[in-house]
């Protein structure tokens, strides 16, 4: 794996963090708003896909050059569901079958997630923006 790789990868999670906690604060605003739990996470998911997009696609993979597109948006919300998947499977395996996760809940959900990141980075990176990124 080569430097700008790992740079990649780093500022990917970086905005999955902070696309997390906006996120949380769109489902509970969301939540007050609407009172219907699956009306508001509706919104915040989509609130999160957007604004993770737009950071990644200039912050991570430097995409900017190219204008946005509602086709780039689609696929990139589409190629961040295997990650999805990955993070719940590998959060219930971990928590049905380590021990020590078993223990502490929160451990399920790390593998999970970082199952989660590698994947929807790899996936972001090699079938969304791998094309419209600035050769360096």
């Amino acid at each position: 794996m080569n430097k700008q790789f790992l740079i990649k990868f780093f500022k990917f999670g970086l905005v999955g963090g902070i696309v997390f906690l906006f996120d949380a604060a769109c489902f509970w605003l969301a939540l007050k708003v609407f009172s219907n739990s699956v009306v508001a996470r509706s919104i915040s998911v989509l609130l999160a896909i957007t604004l993770s997009w737009l950071i990644n696609r200039s912050f991570t993979f430097h995409a900017d050059a190219k204008p946005a597109s509602w086709k780039e948006w689609l696929r990139f919300a589409l190629s961040q569901f295997p990650g999805a998947c990955a993070n719940a499977l590998v959060s219930v395996i971990a928590f049905n079958y380590v021990p020590l996760a078993q223990n502490n809940p929160w451990l399920s959900v790390a593998c999970g997630s970082a199952a989660g990141l590698t994947i929807n980075f790899l996936m972001a990176n090699f079938f969304v923006f791998q094309r419209t990124a600035k050769k360096s």
